[in-house]
């Protein structure tokens, strides 16, 4: 059975607070991006004892560390070097928290796929050198503003590379940015890949891309979490709304998508299991 969990910083950037909220909403795992103004590869030795501290403190586990690693232009080669060593150092915190992946892009998008795949692998490769020897994966998220952006090239792309320790960080709304539809097209190319997903909903309105709360939106997470549920997929599905409502608050929206994953939980039969209700 998967677990729920929430991005910190859609709540807000005080680490505490947003633990609270996420605990009291339900959820049984935080996910750890920017906190206290700063990007999770900043945070000392002693901070991030106290991230594994307060996360304990609400009844949360950490699934894992979120770092910016590859959005840079691929030309780019002095920010590749850079790179390679914050993603060092987001590995080295990683293995202090137990954690088995941390994510990774590839690129800002400047054309097809098709058009930087063996540029991509090439500079891919001091990456996966430093996962396979220190044993833990990295998790391509399909990004619309970088080279791989659906589901349909995250598994071109990493079938291509051809490390088992490159897997993929589903993300649907990302793939419905990137023109493609999430479920069941996107999901069916990278099912047997996934390590780990972000949920966040989408619609066009008036010729535009937005953002919804869960279940607003376009994108069929009824149908994405019975064939998660169906494919015996056991890792973290973890919100990252992107959606503020008119109050402007993130939080508020967070709490709006999170009712909505529990309603489509709920509808079917997997809430109870799935969530930690301490309301």
């Amino acid at each position: 059975m998967f677990k729920i969990g929430v991005i910190s910083d859609e709540v807000s950037q005080d680490l505490e607070h947003a633990l609270k909220v996420i605990s009291e909403l339900g959820a049984t795992h935080v996910e750890i991006r920017d906190l206290w103004g700063r990007n999770v590869s900043q945070l000392s030795d002693s901070e991030i004892t106290e991230v594994r501290n307060l996360a304990r403190k609400y009844g949360l586990e950490v699934s894992n560390l979120d770092s910016f690693i590859f959005k840079i232009y691929i030309n780019d080669s002095e920010s590749h070097k850079k790179h390679i060593n914050v993603l060092r150092r987001v590995i080295e915190l990683s293995k202090r928290l137990d954690l088995k992946y941390t994510r990774i892009f590839t690129f800002w998008w400047q054309g097809e796929l098709g058009n930087y795949l063996n540029q991509l692998i090439e500079l891919f490769q001091p990456a996966v050198e430093l996962a396979e020897r220190e044993g833990v994966y990295l998790v391509v998220e399909n990004e619309y503003s970088c080279i791989v952006g659906t589901g349909k090239e995250a598994y071109e792309f990493i079938n291509r590379l051809g490390s088992r320790y490159v897997r993929v960080l589903w993300d649907p709304g990302n793939a419905f940015f990137a023109r493609e539809t999430p479920y069941p097209h996107g999901y069916s190319a990278v099912k047997d890949l996934v390590m780990h997903i972000h949920v966040k909903d989408a619609a066009v309105e008036n010729g535009h891309y937005a953002w919804k709360p869960i279940g607003g939106g376009m994108i069929d997470y009824r149908g994405q979490f019975k064939a998660l549920l169906d494919n015996g997929y056991d890792g973290v599905i973890s919100l990252e709304t992107h959606y503020v409502p008119p109050s402007g608050s993130k939080e508020e929206g967070t709490r709006e998508s999170f009712n909505g994953i529990v309603k489509i939980l709920r509808e079917l039969g997997v809430a109870e299991k799935v969530l930690n209700f301490r309301r």
